[in-house]
C-alpha cells in the first residue's frame, strides 16, 4: 500500500469495528516486511492518524513502531484509542510508553495519544 503512493503526505487509519487495518491488508500483510523502505515515509510522510487503534494487538504495535523508526519528516503521530475500564489502564499505559519510547526518524515528530468518544 504505501509503495504505491511514494508522494504521500499524510496517513489516516480509522480502524472500523476494530478490523479496518486487517480488511486492508495492512497488518495481515505485515509478515511480509517491506525489503526497502517506502519512499512516502523518506521523503513526503508529515502527518500520520490512527483512530481506534487497538492497543492490544502485537501486530498494529509493530506497524505504528515501522512508521515512526522509518518517517523522516513526520511531524505529528496520533493514535485514538477507545476508553478502557480501570483494570486495563495500567497495560494500555505501558503499551503507549513503549510507543512513546521507539526511536522515531523525525526528531520533531510529536506523537499524541487521545482517547475517541465514539
Amino acid at each position: 500500500m504505501l509503495h504505491n503512493s511514494p508522494k504521500l503526505q499524510i496517513l489516516e487509519a480509522n480502524d472500523y469495528n476494530n478490523r479496518t487495518l486487517h480488511s486492508f491488508r495492512m497488518v495481515g500483510e505485515w509478515q511480509k516486511r517491506p525489503k526497502c523502505v517506502p519512499e512516502c515515509l523518506l521523503f513526503h510522510l508529515v502527518t500520520f492518524q490512527w483512530t481506534n487503534y487497538v492497543w492490544e494487538r502485537e501486530e498494529e504495535l509493530e506497524v505504528a513502531k515501522y512508521i515512526l523508526k522509518n518517517a523522516r519528516w513526520l511531524k505529528k503521530a496520533t493514535f485514538y484509542t477507545e476508553p478502557e475500564d480501570v483494570e486495563t489502564l495500567e497495560e494500555k499505559r505501558e503499551m503507549l510508553n513503549e510507543l512513546a519510547s521507539v526511536v522515531r526518524a523525525s526528531n520533531s515528530c510529536h506523537l499524541v495519544f487521545e482517547s475517541s468518544s465514539n
